[in-house]
C-alpha cells in the first residue's frame, strides 16, 4: 500500500512538474496575449476612425476582426506552448476558413470594396456621383453596399465590390456642381440676343455661383433645324435639379417674350406625280 501511494505521488509529481509548468506559461500567455490584442485592435479602430468617423459599421468590423485574428494566433501559440500538437488543428481551422471564404466569397469581396472605398475616398456622403449605370447623391457607404439617392427620390443600393471595381464619376469633388441647359433657337434668330436673355433669366439668382466661372452661354451645335445653345451655371449640388428645370421653364417665357422662336422637327415631303400618258 505505501508502495503504490510514493509510486502515485511520484506519477503527480512528475505530471506537474511536466505539463504544469507549460500550461502554467501557456496560461499566461494567453492572458498577456488576449490584452495586447486587444490594445492593438483598439489603436486599429482609432487609425481608422480618423480615416472615416463616419462609418461606424466598418470601424466596428474592422475592430472585430483584428481583435478575433490575433486571438486565434494567440490561442494556438498557447496550445503549442502547452505541449499539445498543433499541426492538425491549423489544417482544420485552414480548411474551415476555406470553407467558409468559398461560401461568402460574394460578401468578401463586398467588406473589401468598402474598405478600399473607404480608404481612397473617391466619394464621399452628399457628393453626386454616377457609378454602375446610376446617378444620385451618396446617402451611406455601408459595410457590404452603397446607397444613392436618385433625381427621382429612389434610393438604389449598389454592392461595394462591383462599385469599388467600376468607374465612379464624381461630379462635385470641388464642392460645386455645373448645369448644362440646352435650349434651341431657330436658324433666324439673333444669337446674340437669345444669349444676352438667357443670362437676364439667371442674373438675379442666389443660387448662381460666380467661381469657379461666372454664367455663360455658347453655341454647342448646329442642328437640322435649329442652333443649339448651352447655358452653363455653377451651382452647389443640392440646387442642380431644381434650377434646371426652372431655368428651362424661364428660359422658354423669356425666349417667347423676345420674340425668339425655338424651333421643332419640321419635314417637308415632295410628292411626286407622275406624267400623263
Amino acid at each position: 500500500m505505501d508502495f503504490n501511494s510514493s509510486k502515485l505521488q511520484d506519477q503527480l509529481t512528475f505530471v506537474l512538474t511536466e505539463y504544469g509548468l507549460k500550461a502554467g506559461m501557456a496560461i499566461l500567455f494567453l492572458i498577456v496575449g488576449f490584452m495586447i490584442a486587444n490594445k492593438v485592435a483598439h489603436i486599429v479602430a482609432n487609425q481608422v476612425k480618423r480615416k472615416s468617423s463616419d462609418n461606424h459599421a466598418l470601424i466596428d468590423f474592422i475592430t472585430s476582426l483584428v481583435k478575433i485574428g490575433l486571438k486565434v494566433i494567440i490561442l494556438i501559440a498557447a496550445i503549442g506552448i502547452a505541449g499539445v500538437e498543433t499541426t492538425s488543428f491549423i489544417a482544420m481551422l485552414g480548411s474551415a476558413g476555406l470553407a467558409i471564404g468559398l461560401a461568402l466569397q460574394g460578401s468578401l469581396a463586398n467588406i473589401a470594396g468598402g474598405a478600399l472605398l473607404l480608404t481612397l475616398k473617391p466619394m464621399k456622403k452628399g457628393e453626386l456621383i454616377e457609378a454602375q449605370g446610376h446617378l444620385g447623391v451618396v446617402e451611406d457607404i455601408g459595410l457590404f453596399a452603397t446607397s444613392i439617392v436618385t433625381p427621382h427620390r429612389r434610393h438604389v443600393f449598389i454592392p461595394n465590390g462591383g462599385l469599388a471595381g467600376g468607374v465612379i464619376k464624381n461630379y462635385t469633388r470641388e464642392g460645386f456642381v455645373r448645369c448644362d441647359v440646352p435650349i434651341g433657337i431657330s436658324y433666324d434668330s439673333d444669337i446674340k440676343k437669345a444669349r444676352q436673355v438667357l443670362l437676364d433669366v439667371i442674373k438675379d439668382d442666389k443660387r448662381v455661383l460666380t467661381q469657379p466661372e461666372a454664367p455663360v452661354v455658347w453655341v454647342t451645335n448646329l442642328g437640322d433645324s435649329s442652333v443649339d445653345l448651352q447655358l452653363r451655371v455653377h451651382l452647389k449640388v443640392d440646387d442642380y435639379w431644381a434650377f434646371l428645370f426652372e431655368t428651362l421653364e424661364a428660359g422658354k417665357i423669356a425666349l417667347d417674350n423676345n420674340g425668339i422662336e425655338i424651333p421643332f422637327p419640321q419635314r417637308v415631303v415632295h410628292m411626286k406625280q407622275e406624267a400623263e400618258a
